[in-house]
């Protein structure tokens, strides 16, 4: 009787065992097809994560009432049934797509994707090229006009820059002072022999329309500030000493350079004087206790934040990226209360200012 037991116990045993192997094998099988799915759910929940957010960023970029379907259709060149299609998030964008997106609006695919922003880079340096341009280099200039374009009709806009050289929106009207310019890059950035007179500097047709109707646009901006060096025409000066006293440049060259400097000297006092450009549009200068190791700028409008820092000469580099804005609006403001204001108030200080700049261009001759 007890051998019986025993055997049934053991069989009993034996059945329950094979039970859970059965079973456990079956969870392993059966799990395994989910398991396999879990690195394509994420992907798929990450893609449309970064669909939805690009989608956002975009519709935060253009005014509201803007037919976004339009906008991108001609950005991504596709019908309105596929925009639409990808407005619904049936589809995903392509990454081409998402490239062509961020060019256009100056959407940072770091920020929308959760890139750590140590790992950032929100500068770029825009190096046009000023000799022989390319479409490229001239897209880049375009780019800029047809920011300032779009905000003409921003109820408030506003430019300040801090500078070490002259605003280009102010010394491109004058023909010599941006030859001597391109005539300080071209030596300094391609490192060949100069040439010997500004007259020989040839400014593309292309180049010259595109930086009059720079700086006709920078006069619509409504609030423009110019943080000035205090030794910003004295820089200026020293360059055109040396570079006629090694013959660069001619006897004749000085002579130009001196009445453009002085024509700019009576342009800047005038619009100094009045708080406005003939555009009406509002203009302050401020005389700086300080020097500045470059020349630093931003541009706010309605729907752009734009940092710039000036490099070798002419070109800049370049920032949409909303917290590189802050901190320049931030080092640029904080050089502000260093500094007098010389425009509408601050007449005294203006007229010495503007006498003392008129004496200095005068010692070129």
């Amino acid at each position: 009787m007890g051998g019986d037991v025993g055997r049934l116990v053991t069989i009993f045993m034996f059945f329950i065992t094979f039970i859970w192997l059965y079973n456990y094998k079956h969870s392993l099988l059966s799990s395994r097809p989910i398991a396999q799915k879990i690195p394509e759910i994420n992907e798929n929940m990450k893609q449309y994560t970064m669909h939805e957010a690009l989608l956002r960023a975009i519709k935060e970029k253009i005014p509201q009432g803007t037919n976004v379907a339009n906008i991108l259709m001609d950005i991504l060149f596709i019908g309105k049934e596929a925009v639409y299609r990808r407005l619904r998030s049936e589809v995903a964008f392509t990454m081409e797509e998402a490239a062509s997106i961020s060019r256009h609006f100056g959407i940072s695919l770091d920020d929308i994707s959760g890139v750590n922003t140590l790992n950032r880079r929100p500068f770029r340096l825009n190096l046009e090229r000023y000799t022989n341009p390319m479409d490229a280099d001239y897209n880049q200039m375009e780019e800029v006009i047809s920011l300032l374009n779009s905000s003409r009709s921003d109820p408030y806009t506003e430019m300040t820059s801090a500078v070490n050289v002259l605003p280009q929106t102010l010394y491109f009207n004058y023909k010599y002072i941006s030859r001597f310019y391109m005539f300080k890059w071209l030596y300094q950035w391609n490192n060949e022999e100069p040439l010997k007179s500004l007259e020989n500097i040839e400014i593309h047709a292309r180049l010259e329309d595109i930086q009059k109707r720079y700086v006709e646009e920078s006069l619509h901006i409504k609030h423009t500030c110019y943080i000035l060096d205090n030794f910003l025409f004295q820089y200026l000066v020293n360059d055109i000493r040396y570079f006629a006293s090694v013959r660069f440049i001619t006897r004749e060259d000085v002579i130009a350079l001196k009445k453009d400097l002085l024509d700019l000297i009576d342009y800047m006092e005038l619009i100094a004087s009045k708080g406005s450009f003939e555009t009406g549009n509002k203009v302050q200068f401020y005389l700086s206790s300080t020097n500045f190791d470059s020349t630093y700028s931003y541009l706010q409008t309605e729907n752009y934040n734009v940092s710039h820092i000036r490099v070798f000469t002419l070109n800049a580099i370049v920032s949409l990226d909303t917290d590189a804005f802050l901190q320049l609006k931030n080092w640029v403001n904080t050089l502000k209360r260093l500094s007098i204001l010389i425009s509408e108030s601050g007449e005294m200080q203006r007229v010495q200012f503007f006498k003392k700049q008129r004496e200095l261009v005068n010692t070129l001759v």
